[in-house]
């Protein structure tokens, strides 16, 4: 298989493991929507590695967010070279963060399942309690994660690591098309550096190995350098393409 076209799986696993409260589809863009919570479920995103970005097309999307009262926003990857981003640039759009996605190949073998780590096929109120007091959410961020997080449609696992009574880590993956996404993983930042993290992330492994999966991909912040090491450590070692947003703040 190409690198191309896996990558393109890839940015379907991650879309359906991250889904918008709204999307809306216009030629080869889709514009998602989530009432302004997270930037990856509030931002146009481009289709294939040929869309077209047309003065027609930044018209649609500038009314579009403007009319849910949300600044413009498109994520551009590298998928379609710099002439995309360069466009955006020169039409006032201004550059927002930098991630990286990772893939890693599973291998095609039963794996034994860590018993001290709880996974369920939905997310619960507890759950969704517990993940907020590990990042450190208000109760109108935890509404705008959960109402996205209630959203997936698929094969999805939630995972939770308690020690001594406490979430230790946290974090949910969601199969599509045999690729396994990880998302939302976090530890208790006052017991970091005690092997929680990469307990939990093994343990999301070794479940998407059992249901079949035969790749795992996640997006991270580029200077998460913590983060980067704990993926690179347990097997994402492929850097398949960057991306960073574009936002258009004023007219």
């Amino acid at each position: 298989m190409r690198d191309v076209d896996l990558c393109w799986r890839v940015e379907a696993a991650c879309r359906h493991a991250w889904p918008a409260l709204v999307e809306i589809t216009r030629g080869d863009w889709s514009l998602r929507f989530a009432n302004g919570r997270s930037r990856r479920a509030n931002s146009a995103n481009a289709l294939h590695a040929t869309s077209d970005l047309t003065d027609e097309i930044i018209a649609w999307v500038e009314a579009e967010y403007r009319k849910r009262a949300l600044p413009p926003i498109f994520r551009v990857t590298r998928l379609q070279g710099d002439a995309i981003d360069q466009q955006l640039a020169a039409s006032g759009y201004e550059a927002e963060g930098k991630s990286l996605t990772l893939y890693a190949d599973l291998p095609a073998m039963p794996m034994r399942h860590d018993p001290d780590v709880a996974i369920t096929s939905r997310a619960d109120e507890a759950w969704f309690t517990a993940m907020a007091h590990l990042q450190g959410w208000d109760a109108d961020i935890q509404a705008g994660y959960s109402a996205i997080v209630r959203q997936i449609d698929g094969d999805a696992a939630f995972f939770r690591l308690d020690l001594d009574g406490r979430p230790a880590a946290m974090a949910f993956s969601v199969i599509h098309d045999g690729i396994a996404c990880l998302e939302s993983v976090v530890s208790d930042a006052t017991r970091r550096r005690q092997g929680h993290g990469s307990r939990l992330v093994g343990a999301l492994l070794a479940w998407a190995i059992n249901q079949g999966a035969r790749g795992a991909c996640l997006q991270v912040d580029a200077d998460n350098t913590p983060a980067l090491t704990l993926y690179r450590g347990m097997g994402f070692l492929k850097d398949l393409y960057p991306y960073r947003y574009r936002v258009k703040l004023r007219d």
